[in-house]
């Protein structure tokens, strides 16, 4: 267990996992953040050709993270692998656990984009093998861009139903939340389960009131993006009974200064440094 593990009140977020130790949205990362004391993993979704729910922050394969079956790299602005257009049987022969340049600390593992229900079995056996209290929370965020339906993702109600279909099958429906830039997939969710935890991405100030009035009820989350985060905006937010955890804050000073504006939380690349950060979390 991490000596800077917390019971906390101000929650801490990993991002994709660990991304400091290894490859993003990788096995290896969420169980590393586990064994760090992290009880809440954001991760990403996408949807494979054969309907199946893919971990993965983007909607093709891509470099410097995969490389092709015969180990060739592939080049990051190459985005001709999209995802929904092939099986999952296709998308696991790619090996994407290689280290990215913007992390010179994480570790090359060999590892396939894995499919969401087994994000889910494999954290819970990491956290039970390892001894660790408590249960993973899993943050997810469904990757949908309206205008993309049918050629990165299937439409809003189709992709709701795959994530709650995969939620129930797995048991975790208390310990899942659903969040994305995407309102219009999170209030088909919503329509499907009212009674599970959902949020609100937000990349721009002024998508804040249009977005919650199209989402059509009262999220518990609304997670802007950090550099929009002030006491007014916290206070607003907290008014109307949401919540606030910020993205992505990955320095000292701006974890503090997130807690300082009342934020419920932080998501982060560095778990490692806001679990051990003096004021922040305990």
């Amino acid at each position: 267990m991490s000596p800077c593990f917390f019971i906390m009140g101000f929650e801490i977020q990993a991002h994709r996992g660990a991304r400091s130790f290894f490859p993003e949205n990788t096995i290896q990362a969420f169980c590393k953040a586990a064994l760090l004391g992290v009880r809440v993993i954001e991760l990403d979704l996408v949807v494979s050709g054969d309907l199946q729910l893919v971990v993965s922050h983007d909607p093709w394969l891509r470099g410097p993270l995969c490389s092709d079956p015969e180990g060739m790299p592939i080049a990051e602005d190459d985005r001709s692998r999209i995802i929904f257009e092939m099986s999952y049987r296709e998308i696991a022969a790619f090996d994407c656990g290689h280290p990215h340049p913007s992390f010179p600390s994480q570790k090359k593992v060999h590892s396939c984009k894995p499919l969401l229900r087994d994000v889910f079995s494999s954290v819970d056996a990491c956290m039970a093998a390892s001894g660790s209290s408590g249960q993973m929370i899993f943050n997810l965020e469904v990757k949908s861009w309206p205008g993309s339906e049918g050629i990165y993702h299937p439409a809003p109600a189709e992709y709701a139903r795959l994530v709650m279909e995969t939620v129930e099958a797995a048991g975790v429906r208390e310990r899942v939340r659903i969040q994305s830039f995407d309102y219009r997939v999170v209030r088909q969710a919503w329509e499907m389960n009212g009674e599970m935890s959902y949020g609100l991405l937000i990349n721009e100030r002024e998508h804040t009131v249009p977005f919650l009035r199209e989402l059509g009820f009262v999220p518990d989350y609304l997670n802007p993006r950090y550099q929009l985060v002030d006491r007014d905006l916290v206070g607003e937010l907290h008014r109307r009974g949401i919540q606030v955890v910020p993205w992505t804050v990955n320095l000292p000073d701006e974890m503090l200064k997130m807690k300082h504006s009342g934020a419920d939380g932080l998501i982060t690349d560095y778990p490692e440094r806001a679990l051990c950060l003096p004021g922040l979390v305990g």
